[in-house]
């Protein structure tokens, strides 16, 4: 029985890798794998005892590419060189799960130059998901670049579970240190529980204007997560910075850099970007693309918006996607508010780490929090297929927004509203 389950995990695995194949459009590349890092000197890193320590990004990068090396194979959630377990000192499960990784059919390359194009390539950015890795949404980072984009996932230290840094060091996350990071303002007339409790009443209702106000209120209030949504937003400003720094040739201050990152030169559009965000990634994003021009659209995975004021509607296209449990009222005001084309949707059956690569890595590993009751197979599927057919509406314009709504439609798990 054992033996059939795995044949047929494998035939699953096999036919989403060939779902995911035909969304993507007539050019289809390779996919390489890169990563860089750099400091931050304009800002001081808050999260450490160490005053004169600097905020330090690790930059990874899933790019196309037409010059695949099989002698450099790089495999589902591998790191960096550094620490290719994504944590400093890896247990046997660590390496366990790697060699298991290692049989999942998705190929890409380490260090492999950029494909040659007569047009720049459009990026993506990605923000992970608080206390996760920058590698816990690849599988649609790799389709991303299959199609032609450049996607690039930002690690978050000190809040991130892992993130190499410059110099060989790394930033891990600690849990002591991290305790009393999401305060709430002195000025709020609830303590954190209750700010909690009140904010999940109001969670799948029609709210009042009254009811209104007071979730902006609630939400002004969590000046912790506010703080920290500034720095990740901080970390995608100094991400991009260093893209364009790419695009121009100019690797001064960057480490873990070889000859391949000089392919890039000439190769990025930056004129044509925009940014997906997991969990506490997904109100960092939005912010984000809010703040940068070029940014054409962002997608939120299942995150609260806790920078949330009736001032903040975007004139950016964006698409919220939240799990099955009651709609949170903050997603009802962000919709109600929106100036640009809006999608609000929910996926039945699905909780908060479905929005992530855990339920295909993990096919079998059910019943754990925070992960619902749908198909592992269906939810990456649906998650990954929306993103691309969102991705490819406001970003290449490869797709209409009618097109996007069909397909919205044709999954039974979704329901959704647009304008």
């Amino acid at each position: 029985m054992m033996m059939f389950k795995k044949q047929l995990a494998n035939v699953v695995y096999i036919l989403f890798f060939v779902f995911l194949s035909t969304q993507s459009s007539a050019r289809e590349y390779s996919v390489g794998v890169t990563y860089f890092t750099a400091t931050d000197y304009s800002r001081t890193e808050k999260l450490t005892s160490h005053h004169t320590d600097y905020r330090d990004i690790l930059i990874k990068i899933w790019y196309p590419t037409t010059s695949p090396n099989t002698d450099l194979p790089s495999y589902l959630h591998f790191h960096t060189e550094q620490y290719p377990y994504s944590t400093a000192t890896p247990s046997e499960h660590h390496k366990q799960l790697h060699q298991y990784l290692k049989t999942l059919p998705f190929e890409l390359t380490k260090n492999a130059p950029l494909a040659e194009s007569s047009t720049p390539f459009p990026i993506v950015m990605y923000s992970h998901g608080y206390q996760s890795t920058v590698e816990d949404k690849e599988i649609l980072m790799i389709e991303l670049a299959k199609k032609g984009y450049i996607a690039v996932s930002v690690g978050h230290p000190h809040h991130a579970q892992f993130v190499t840094q410059s110099h060989n060091q790394h930033a891990t996350y600690d849990s002591d240190a991290r305790a009393n990071d999401f305060y709430i303002s002195e000025l709020a007339d609830v303590n954190f529980d209750e700010l909690v409790a009140e904010l999940d009443s109001f969670a799948g209702i029609e709210l009042n204007d009254e009811q209104t106000a007071r979730v902006y209120q609630l939400m002004s209030w969590t000046e912790g997560d506010r703080k920290a949504l500034d720095m990740w937003v901080a970390d995608m400003h100094f991400a991009l910075d260093q893209l364009t720094r790419l695009q121009y040739g100019q690797y001064w201050g960057m480490h873990y850099v070889d000859e391949y990152l000089k392919t890039f030169k000439g190769q990025l559009d930056l004129t044509r970007l925009a940014a997906i965000g997991l969990s506490f990634g997904g109100p960092t994003v939005a912010a984000f693309c809010q703040q940068v021009y070029q940014c054409k659209g962002a997608i939120n995975f299942d995150g609260l918006h806790f920078n949330l004021s009736p001032n903040m509607p975007s004139q950016k296209p964006y698409l919220m996607m939240h799990s099955e449990l009651p709609l949170n009222a903050d997603y009802s005001l962000v919709f109600n508010q929106q100036v640009a084309d809006t999608y609000m949707l929910q996926i039945s059956g699905a909780l908060h780490w479905d929005f992530s690569d855990y339920p295909y890595v993990f096919p079998f590993d059910r019943n754990r929090p925070f992960l619902g009751s749908i198909d592992p197979y269906l939810v990456t599927e649906i998650v990954n297929s929306i993103s691309l057919q969102f991705i490819d509406v406001y970003l290449k314009e490869a797709s209409t927004k009618a097109e996007l709504v069909e397909l919205l439609e044709s999954y039974a798990p979704v329901q959704f509203k647009y304008k």
